[in-house]
């Protein structure tokens, strides 16, 4: 349950920060060979991971560690009971998890799978080492310390280039820029996901420099024993199923690719100038953009309160506007942020498949000639809305699975704090007894 809390809260962060984490550098470091490592590492733990042709055989080669590169799908039962991690230092290439499919593969591979770009590690499906428990367990936790080559993808792939001349590497066949970003951020993300769930990780952005830390938080353990704790967990693990139910039936890209095409086919089928496709965030209470004609993803967000989308998402009811040029409102605001100008609009809801909600909303602007809509617009349009459920209603999960985790590891906080102060208030008691009878006994 720790994973599922810090992947929902972990993939809304990454949005924000453009998957950027805070690091620092390690002060207490030694040098072995012109390299620094830090000073608590035990080499012999050490296992060096990251995008293909990073430096890893360079560092590994400072310490004299195995001479051997490795191969570990992280998501297979155990892993950190394989015999490949029997020797170490040694460098190791990980096979990875992706939504949407079964089998796990290295970042130099994500491509045989999907457009790299459309794919996201499967966070739910890596199991951890379980913490120690009691005086003779094993402490799988800090039995190994991974280090992160993270270098600016530009560096990588200038060094991937040059290696690519000796043709001893089919990874560097056909290599773009893009494509070394898109592995480094796989790797970014995991470093940051095995950090906050307690693994031994420092990170190293240039072959030549300090060793950095990564400053953000470690999640706590979560407590699961209250009958309300039990009831949060149980609608996390419907949520969760929900969710999967539908991946299993539409892929991230089989998404962006449906949403894309009707908002190209729409525009001709009415006879509008544009067309756009909202999503409802029932965190913000905000509508934003996930596919539009001429427009990025996310490029327009909108107040539910003070928009047609958004009230039409919160009615679940159809709405028209004719003569919108001559009005003053929040489109003429997003008219200028796009240099579009409104005359009048359409706007149906996408209903949600598994229960009453509103989870998006088809947008038609500009009838072409002049004209005005129709009822067999909204008809069509309508009949749209109801082959995109399946697709919006996978986006909308998504969204209520973070809202939800989100609030989970909120109240997980708050019941270790209140649970700390209990016992700070205890011990305080207890202190103030212990002094009450000995002055009793004085008297």
């Amino acid at each position: 349950m720790l994973r599922q809390s810090y992947f929902s809260r972990m993939g809304r962060k990454m949005e924000r920060l453009g998957d950027a984490f805070k690091s620092e550098e390690i002060r207490e470091v030694d040098t072995i060979k012109g390299i620094q490592f830090p000073s608590f590492l035990e080499t012999k733990k050490l296992i060096i991971t990251g995008p293909p042709g990073c430096g890893k055989t360079t560092i590994l080669s400072a310490i004299g560690g195995w001479p051997e590169e490795g191969y570990l799908d992280i998501s297979s039962k155990d892993w950190w009971k394989s015999p490949i991690l029997h020797q170490r230092p040694r460098e190791l290439h990980l096979g990875l998890p992706f939504v949407g499919f079964e089998k796990a593969v290295p970042v130099y591979d994500a491509y045989t799978l999907d457009d790299s770009s459309y794919l996201e590690i499967d966070f739910f499906r890596i199991p951890l080492p379980p913490p120690k428990t009691h005086p003779f367990a094993t402490n799988f936790r800090e039995r190994f310390v991974f280090e992160f080559i993270l270098l600016p993808a530009e560096k990588t792939y200038e060094l991937r280039k040059t290696r690519s001349k000796s043709g001893t590497h089919h990874v560097d066949d056909d290599l773009t820029l893009d494509k070394v970003r898109e592995e480094l951020l796989f790797f970014k993300r995991l470093a940051l996901f095995f950090h906050q769930n307690g693994m031994t990780v420092y990170i190293r952005d240039a072959l030549n420099g300090k060793p950095k830390r990564i400053c953000e938080p470690v999640l706590g353990q979560l407590v699961q024993s209250d009958e309300h704790g039990e009831a949060l967990y149980h609608h996390l693990d419907q949520i969760r199923l929900r969710e999967r139910l539908l991946n299993r039936s539409w892929s991230i890209r089989g998404n962006k690719k449906l949403l894309d095409l009707f908002v190209e086919v729409i525009p001709n089928a009415l006879n509008v100038e544009r067309c756009s496709i909202f999503i409802n965030d029932p965190k913000t209470g905000k509508v934003w953009l996930q596919s539009g004609t001429g427009l990025d993803e996310k490029q327009i967000e909108m107040d539910m309160e003070d928009s047609l989308v958004g009230q039409v998402i919160a009615t679940g009811d159809y709405n028209v506007n004719e003569d919108m040029d001559l009005l003053d409102g929040p489109h003429k605001e997003i008219d200028a942020q796009t240099g579009f100008v409104t005359r009048n609009e359409l706007c149906v809801p996408i209903k949600s498949l598994s229960d009453q909600k509103t989870a998006g909303a088809i947008l038609a602007l500009n009838k072409m000639g002049g004209g005005s809509f129709q009822e067999a617009d909204r008809v069509l349009l309508e009949k749209v809305a109801s082959h995109l459920q399946s697709a919006i209603e996978s986006i909308f999960l998504r969204q209520e699975l973070m809202d939800f985790s989100e609030l989970l590891t909120n109240r997980v906080r708050f019941s270790e704090w209140a649970k700390y102060l209990m016992w700070v208030i205890l011990g305080v008691a207890l202190a103030e007894a212990v002094l009450i009878t000995f002055l009793l006994e004085q008297l």
